[in-house]
C-alpha cells in the first residue's frame, strides 16, 4: 500500500481527502498543531520518518482579506513553507501535490475567455502573490502537480454556501455581486481530481482543477437557494457597489474562469458545478438538520 503524507489533514479539503484516501492508501496526516511547515527541519524530519510516495499540501492561509494586512505571515505559510515541503519531497523521492488558486491571475480577462495553465500569472492581491511564490517553490520538488482551484466549498469548514444559507434564515433579501465569474468547486470534486492524478500519474506540471461550467456569485446564490428550497430573494450588485459598502475588503478577480482542457486531456473530467452543488447540499442540509435536533 502506497504511503501518503497529508499536510493540513484537519481542514475543509484535507479532512475529506484523508477520509477518502484512507480506503486505498496508508495515510499519515498532520495539522498545524503536529507539524509547523515553516520549520524546515521539522518538515524534513517528518518526511524522512514517513517515507511517503506522495506528499499532499492542503495547508494554506486562505483568508483573502487577512492576507492584505498580514502579508508577511501569509508569505511564510503560502510561499516559504512550500519550499520546505518541496525540498523534503525531493529528498525522499516523493511526488508533491500542491493546491493553488485562480488568484495567481489578475482576473481581468474578458468574460468570454478563460485562463489556461500556460498563461502568465500576474496576481493583484496579497493572497495571489503569496500563492504564486508557493507555486514556484513547489516546482523545486521535481516530481510535482500544482492543482489550481477556485470558489471552494465543503462540509468541513466555513464557506460561501454555508454563509448564504445562514444569512437567508434572518433576511428576506440578500445582495450578491453579479460581475465576478468563475466555477464553484466542491471539495468532493477536488478530492476526486487528486485521487485521479495519484492513480494516473500524468505528466508533471500545473492543472486547473475546478468543477465544470462557469457562473457568477449572484447566480450561484440563486442556485443554492433553489436547491435548498430557500425563499430569500437575491439582489444583484456590482463589485464597485460592494466595495463601497465594504471598503476594507480586498479586490476580487472579475474573471476566475479556468480552462479544464489540460485535465480532460489526461482523462480526468470534473462534473458540472450544478450537480456537485446539489450533492453537497444533500449532505449539508442533513448535517444542519442534525444540529437543529441535537440542540
Amino acid at each position: 500500500m502506497k504511503k501518503v503524507l497529508l499536510i493540513g489533514a484537519d481542514g475543509m479539503l484535507g479532512g475529506e481527502l484523508r477520509e477518502r484516501l484512507e480506503k486505498n492508501y496508508d495515510v499519515v496526516g498532520t495539522t498545524i498543531e503536529t507539524l509547523d511547515i515553516t520549520d524546515k527541519d521539522a518538515v524534513m524530519k517528518k518526511a524522512e520518518e514517513v517515507k511517503p510516495d506522495f506528499i499532499i499540501n492542503c495547508a494554506a492561509y486562505t483568508n483573502v482579506d487577512g492576507c492584505e494586512t498580514h502579508e508577511e505571515l501569509a508569505m511564510s505559510v503560502n510561499g516559504s513553507a512550500v519550499a520546505n515541503i518541496a525540498e523534503a519531497a525531493k529528498k525522499t523521492d516523493s511526488t508533491f501535490i500542491h493546491i493553488s488558486t485562480d488568484y495567481v491571475f489578475p482576473g481581468n480577462l474578458p468574460v468570454e475567455k478563460f485562463y489556461t495553465e500556460d498563461m502568465m500569472p500576474a496576481p493583484v492581491s496579497a493572497y495571489g502573490r503569496t500563492k504564486l511564490v508557493g507555486e514556484e517553490n513547489a516546482k523545486k520538488a521535481g516530481k510535482y502537480y500544482i492543482l489550481r482551484t477556485a470558489w471552494l466549498y465543503g462540509l468541513g469548514g466555513k464557506n460561501f454556501v454555508k454563509t448564504m444559507l445562514k444569512l437567508s434564515k434572518d433576511r428576506d433579501e440578500l445582495t450578491v455581486v453579479n460581475d465576478q465569474h468563475g466555477s464553484p468547486t466542491s471539495t468532493t470534486t477536488l478530492c476526486k481530481i487528486i485521487e485521479n492524478v495519484m492513480e494516473k500519474e500524468p505528466e508533471y506540471g500545473i492543472y486547473h482543477s475546478t468543477n465544470e461550467g462557469f457562473t457568477t456569485w449572484y447566480d450561484f446564490t440563486r442556485k443554492i437557494f433553489e436547491f435548498a428550497n430557500v425563499s430569500t430573494k437575491v439582489k444583484p450588485i456590482s463589485s464597485q457597489e460592494y466595495k463601497t459598502m465594504y471598503p476594507q475588503s480586498s479586490d476580487r478577480p472579475t474573471n476566475s474562469q479556468l480552462s479544464k482542457d489540460k485535465l480532460k486531456a489526461v482523462g480526468i473530467v470534473p462534473e458540472p458545478w450544478e450537480s456537485a452543488l446539489k450533492e453537497y447540499l444533500k449532505e449539508e442540509l442533513k448535517v444542519a438538520d442534525i444540529d437543529q435536533t441535537t440542540r
